[in-house]
């Protein structure tokens, strides 16, 4: 059984096109990672294609049940392989979508992270857009449009997804993983609105890489200008989750700066260790918090070119603590 939680706007949308029978031939799911997306195009692909009286999905009909079983025939999950989605995909798409459903109303793709597609991938998929057949549902996800071809964006229905409530997280943890009320409250204000991000924080393994990664973030901050490449081991070691810790980085700082300026402990995402922060703020100015932020970021976009990985690791612990 599907449990929503949150989504309440979506659900509304949702309904309402239900209700009129308005489906359009395509919608764009828009929001960042984690928010649920591809949760809720399943949920509206079920909802489409339910033959039960009444509220819509039933769970009950023969596709509501195939839905729920991941082995629906008229429904199809497109996702990248590796980095891309490459041309074959649209065309694949392209001779499935001639051939109609078997047993539904609507034959549906759900293309995840759509944003992957290359420029002829997604040329390819706009002549598919254009003119599907009027059976033909697609449900584009991706966490920016801007990675789209504006031609494939003004031909879809776009539904933007947004952070959810603190509640909203904190039911969602102690619903789905029986955490007590008072440590779900902690994860969620952490989680900041994102369900991807409550689901880590419930592993053990990704909470003690957090807080290694906390704690390593703070002792660099205390290093002197050199000695600070020796903490390249820290790095090296965790190349493969490098983009995961300067999430946690930049969170962090941003912590740092938020505090620095408001002295307001509301926004503080990483709660638990505002007695660090606290500490830590008054050794930091405004314009040098700022500046780690912009070359952390700037450091991120790197890693998807062709650069030196130790060399561009070395050059940013520098400037943190001190070559800016």
């Amino acid at each position: 059984m599907y449990r929503i939680y949150g989504h309440q706007s979506i659900l509304k949308i949702f309904n309402n096109i239900i209700s009129q029978n308005k489906i359009s031939n395509a919608y764009l799911f828009v929001g960042e990672e984690g928010l649920g997306k591809r949760f809720m195009a399943e949920y509206f692909a079920m909802m489409v294609n339910c033959k039960g009286e009444g509220v819509k999905p039933c769970f009950k009909c023969s596709s509501c049940v195939k839905m729920l079983n991941k082995n629906h025939p008229d429904v199809f999950f497109i996702d990248p392989e590796g980095d891309s989605i490459k041309v074959e995909t649209p065309r694949y798409i392209t001779n499935e979508i001639n051939i109609k459903p078997y047993e539904s109303y609507k034959k549906i793709f759900i293309i995840d992270k759509v944003n992957k597609m290359t420029i002829a991938a997604q040329n390819a998929f706009l002549k598919t857009l254009e003119e599907p057949p009027l059976y033909g549902l697609f449900i584009l996800i991706t966490p920016q449009p801007e990675g789209l071809l504006p031609t494939i964006v003004s031909r879809c229905n776009m539904i933007r997804f947004n952070k959810e409530n603190e509640n909203v997280i904190k039911e969602y943890l102690m619903g789905e993983y029986n955490i007590p009320e008072k440590e779900a409250k902690t994860l969620a204000h952490i989680a900041d609105g994102n369900f991807e991000e409550a689901d880590k924080l419930v592993s053990k393994e990704y909470l003690d890489f957090r807080k290694n990664t906390l704690e390593e973030i703070e002792k660099i901050f205390k290093m002197k200008e050199f000695e600070v490449l020796d903490e390249f081991w820290f790095f090296d070691k965790n190349k493969e989750n490098i983009e995961e810790i300067l999430k946690i980085f930049l969170s962090y700082v941003r912590d740092l700066l938020i505090f620095k300026v408001t002295k307001d402990t509301t926004f503080i995402r990483n709660i638990d260790f505002l007695d660090r922060i606290q500490k830590l703020e008054s050794k930091l100015t405004v314009k040098k918090l700022s500046t780690i932020i912009n070359r952390i970021e700037q450091f991120n976009s790197q890693l998807h070119s062709n650069v030196n990985y130790q060399l561009a690791v070395e050059n940013l612990l520098l400037d943190i603590v001190g070559g800016l």
